[in-house]
């Protein structure tokens, strides 16, 4: 573990940390000639200043040392393959208007316990206090935005879900929505504005759309770091100060549910390289230290927590505003990408998002060719793009396969999105197992479509051997996913190699499981499929009897009178 010793903006640190042995050593400052962070808050033009109240002002100053000081210590980089220097300790000098507060044990507490579970880091600090005309954060705020009466603060990334949750408030829901971006890069604020304008536009009512530009980054040198697991608590606290000084209730941070959870699809994606920025986790311990340091603090929450990116995408369809998803950017690596080709295609973000396109029927605002790699038919290089995708499809085909009520058992990292304060533990197990139910049902009709589209290429053997499509029908563990293949009127069905011949009741009950197991319902009950489908029988029993497929096709699912595909 690296030790790093940060002091900001000239708080001294104790001598018994002065005389310590520290693997790094640092300065921030925001201020003077040598200012190493940029901590500035804008809106495009009319400036007036405000000022945020000290405890407020205290929160993001924390926030941006932390994301700065995040970004000077490395984890280890690429040579540390099996990520023994992941994990880093950081003590931060930092000055503050009230020291008395910030040095409480309760303070301090939740502060570590959010940054250590967002980040996967410890975390001590030494608060001193700050100098008076130092104590103020300028809040440059267009006299339109502090007019247009906003209802709620939405953090405002340009991406997709961030998208959805506002055209989702503002244009089915009537609220007004004032859009808080951070944006470390420029091409990521031109992003963020274009879409606050094509809003505007389009709604009518606002023109422009009501959105501030945060400018907080580290200046100088090149990050030794890129993870920024830190970002997540800079943008929270942001947009609950901004909130906060607007006398607002409510700030939205939006990410599709299982993003969200980010459960880690391979064995490489330890710890917190899984990124933790809206898990439920993450907000019940933000939230908790927010109420605790301002009075009447807004709530932090994520309209989108229950919902999959491509349910998140109906919304636009809902708007007809579908066009929109052109004006997006989800992907992580930025860099040399063109206009014309803006996502790389190989990185997590970008194949999680041509999935969702393709499962929301949006690919002719989304088409492969806009993306560097098209993930399903290019070659995939050895390593992590090739590893990302196939681990991708793989964990579809393990949630499909992983019975509901075995679900927290497989995958026991779900029991952290499960807080002790909430009033119905029970119903949100079931929401959270049921959305990935649905985003792994989605996944596999992505995957039988692309599979389906690329047989041509397939039979003529003139696919990349690399591609995901070939990896993905080759690949041992997806076999259960890909070796059930009705035909069009499922009267004949093929399950690992074995062909089944079908009565047309037979057929209709094997089609109703299927469409059902593709929405994320494994099980259903014998009296419900018998009613659904108006078939006059006493049991399922009767209906294959004789058939083959009766135990080998349709099985029994745990509880008396339910049934599953046997896949």
């Amino acid at each position: 573990m690296r030790r790093a010793l940060l002091q900001c903006d000239g708080a001294s640190a104790p001598a018994s940390l002065r005389l310590q042995d520290w693997d790094v050593s640092e300065r921030i400052f925001h201020r003077g000639s040598k200012a190493n962070l940029n901590l500035n808050i804008e809106s495009p033009a009319h400036a007036l200043l405000t000022g945020l109240e000290d405890r407020a002002a205290d929160l993001v100053r924390i926030a941006a040392y932390v994301y700065a000081a995040d970004q000077m210590v490395s984890r280890g980089g690429d040579a540390d393959v099996f990520g023994d220097n992941w994990e880093r300790h950081f003590t931060m000098c930092i000055p503050v208007t009230e020291p008395e507060l910030w040095g409480e044990k309760r303070v301090l507490r939740l502060l570590r316990e959010v940054l250590r579970f967002a980040t996967g880091d410890s975390w001590t600090f030494q608060f001193s206090r700050s100098v008076p005309n130092e104590r103020q954060l300028p809040f440059h705020i267009d006299p339109a935005v502090a007019t247009s009466d906003p209802d709620s603060v939405f953090l405002f990334s340009g991406g997709i879900d961030s998208l959805c949750a506002v055209v989702e408030a503002a244009f089915l829901q009537g609220k007004k929505p004032l859009l808080v971006g951070h944006s470390p890069a420029y091409h990521i604020q031109s992003r963020q504005r274009r879409l606050a304008e094509i809003l505007g536009d389009r709604h009518g009512r606002w023109k422009p759309f009501p959105y501030l530009s945060v400018a907080i980054h580290r200046m100088g040198s090149d990050p030794r770091d890129y993870s920024q697991r830190s970002r997540a608590f800079l943008y929270a606290s942001l947009g609950v100060a901004i909130a906060h000084l607007l006398g607002l209730n409510e700030t939205m941070l939006p990410d599709n549910g299982v993003v969200s959870l980010n459960l880690p699809i391979n064995n490489q994606l330890f710890g917190t390289k899984a990124s933790r920025s809206t898990h439920p986790k993450f907000l019940f311990l933000f939230n908790q230290l927010a109420q605790v340091v301002l009075p009447k603090a807004p709530i932090l929450l994520n309209p989108l927590w229950s919902r999959t990116r491509a349910e998140g995408l109906e919304i636009l369809k809902k708007a007809h505003l579908e066009p929109l998803l052109e004006e997006t950017n989800s992907c992580s690596h930025p860099r040399a990408l063109t206009k014309m080709r803006p996502h790389c295609g190989i990185c997590s973000q970008c194949i999680d998002r041509r999935f969702a396109t393709l499962a929301a029927g949006l690919e002719q605002y989304d088409p492969g060719d806009r993306y560097n790699t098209e993930v399903f038919l290019g070659a995939l290089s050895e390593g992590g793009a090739r590893t990302m995708a196939l681990s991708y499809a793989r964990f579809g085909a393990e949630v499909l396969r992983t019975p509901p009520e075995e679900m927290f058992c497989r995958f026991p990292e779900l029991v952290d999105a499960l807080s002790s304060s909430y009033p119905n533990q029970r119903h949100v197990a079931e929401a959270l197992t049921g959305l990935l139910q649905r985003h792994a049902a989605g996944v596999a009709r992505v995957m039988e479509e692309q599979v389906r589209r690329a047989a041509p290429l397939l039979a003529l053997r003139q696919l990349p051997t690399t591609c995901l499509v070939r990896l993905y029908i080759s690949d041992e563990d997806v076999q259960g996913v890909v070796d059930f293949r009705p035909n069009a009127d499922y009267r004949q069905v093929w399950l690992r190699g074995q062909k089944f011949e079908l009565t047309p009741n037979q057929a209709r009950v094997v089609e109703l499981l299927h469409s059902h197991r593709l929405r994320g319902s494994s099980s259903l009950s014998q009296d419900y499929i018998l009613v659904q489908l108006d078939i006059k029988s006493a049991n399922l029993s009767q209906v294959f009897r004789g058939s083959k497929a009766w135990g080998k096709l349709i099985v029994r699912s745990g509880g008396r009178g339910m049934y599953r595909l046997n896949f």
